[in-house]
């Protein structure tokens, strides 16, 4: 049981620091470490990026998922979570901050949502183990409607972030998948 709730407590860290860097938002502007495209001066926000969040709300539509689908990475191993996490925050940021529309700044962990529900999908299927298999399938089932935010919505929602994250996920479920 102890291996199934390893990664999950990794992952809830990992919001609690997002909760806490919200809250100092609140003294101090960390938002405005987020990515800003083609900006060089904003390029240490590939890294924060995932880690701040607008307000509570975004930062509560994060958890679930990001607590869900990156804990679903950790049960093949620690490793993997984080190696999946560590890539898909620094290449989908590296996309955003290419190629996202300019003069806005890009916040959230929602990039990174999208990338483990690519990767989670496209190893699962490649694998074809039937317990990779079964997490793909229940992963289309639950989160299938992400696929949505991928298209332009609201002005507010970075659909760059949600576009590459899945992009990248899907390429390191591709990379770390062994076809059998």
């Amino acid at each position: 049981m102890q291996r199934y709730l390893k990664p999950a407590k990794h992952s809830l860290m990992i919001m609690i620091l997002c909760a806490a860097l919200l809250l100092i938002n609140i003294i101090l502007p960390v938002n405005s470490l987020g990515i800003v495209p083609r900006e060089v001066n904003h390029l240490s926000g590939i890294v924060f990026a995932p880690f701040l969040h607008a307000d509570w709300l975004h930062l509560i539509s994060n958890f679930l998922p990001f607590v869900i689908l990156s804990s679903l990475i950790g049960l093949h191993s620690l490793r993997r979570f984080w190696m999946v996490f560590t890539l898909s925050i620094l290449f989908t940021g590296c996309l955003v901050w290419l190629f996202a529309r300019g003069g806005s700044i890009h916040i959230g962990m929602s990039g990174v949502v999208y990338a483990m529900w690519g990767y989670l999908i496209v190893y699962g299927f490649r694998q074809k183990h039937f317990r990779d298999v079964l997490i793909a399938v229940l992963v289309v089932i639950l989160y299938g409607g992400l696929v949505f935010g991928v298209l332009p919505s609201a002005p507010n929602v970075s659909y760059e972030s949600h576009f590459f994250g899945a992009l990248v996920g899907g390429v390191l479920g591709y990379l770390f998948s062994k076809p059998v």
